[in-house]
């Protein structure tokens, strides 16, 4: 199971992914359950629908790539003609300091090392480079026990002028490609590519689904539990911009 501790003011949150801790202290301390896949049944916890989008792992990776739209096909077979190179390396500040290059162009907040450091071993960050030059990265949430890995950061240099932003949009599904097959090599079954509508907002952003779509996913509906105290915490942090809306 997957744990992550945050801290909020002088108060420590926990984030549990893809499972349901139980227990006592599992219904009433300050915690959150993340895409959890099965209904539970506890009248402590609140219920709120999570709309993303799962490729199947379990497909032959001939059927993987088959089953992506021509365009995304052709991407990433040009892409590897480009010579993109694509691995993982779990240095945290590397991928930070790419990240905060990417996030003020894309309109979203930065991150910090301590926030990332916090997801622990579950973390996994990949990235596609060429002659040298980090092209695209993403990070995912890994549990190996429950075969699931989902995507949390995506960042590119599509918005530097100094890069081809055709060249940079190739790489970044030669990355999304690449991280599949190495997660089925790994015995992962699912593929979750995130959500597809604005931050704490039920607004689709159209973009965002057919992107993901195109590579054979498909939607999906799983749930986030939370406390009453988790949820009560959460929802003045909105109230009060602690937490910014979409």
């Amino acid at each position: 199971m997957i744990r992550i501790k945050r801290k909020f003011v002088f108060l420590n949150v926990f984030e549990y992914w893809f499972n349901y801790k139980g227990g006592f202290w599992g219904s009433f301390g300050l915690n959150a359950y993340n895409h959890i896949r099965k209904e539970l049944k506890n009248p402590f916890l609140i219920k709120v629908p999570n709309y993303t989008v799962e490729l199947d792992l379990t497909k032959s990776k001939e059927q993987i790539l088959e089953d992506f739209s021509r365009t995304v096909k052709s991407q990433v077979r040009n892409s590897e003609k480009d010579g993109v190179h694509c691995y993982f390396d779990q240095d945290v500040r590397k991928f930070v300091g790419f990240f905060n290059e990417f996030a003020p162009s894309k309109g979203i907040p930065p991150e910090t090392v301590e926030r990332i450091l916090g997801y622990g071993d579950s973390l996994k960050i990949s990235y596609a480079e060429l002659d040298g030059q980090i092209l695209a990265a993403h990070t995912y949430v890994y549990d190996q026990e429950q075969k699931i890995v989902r995507q949390m950061h995506s960042a590119s240099k599509r918005f530097d002028e100094q890069f081809d932003k055709n060249k940079i949009g190739r790489a970044n599904k030669y990355l999304h490609y690449r991280d599949m097959l190495a997660f089925k090599d790994q015995g992962i079954t699912a593929y979750d590519f995130g959500g597809y509508q604005e931050t704490h907002s039920d607004k689709v952003i159209e973009s965002l689904l057919n992107f993901k779509l195109d590579f054979g996913a498909v939607k999906k509906t799983s749930s986030n539990y939370y406390t009453i105290s988790y949820f009560l915490l959460r929802k003045l942090s909105l109230m009060l911009g602690i937490i910014k809306k979409g």
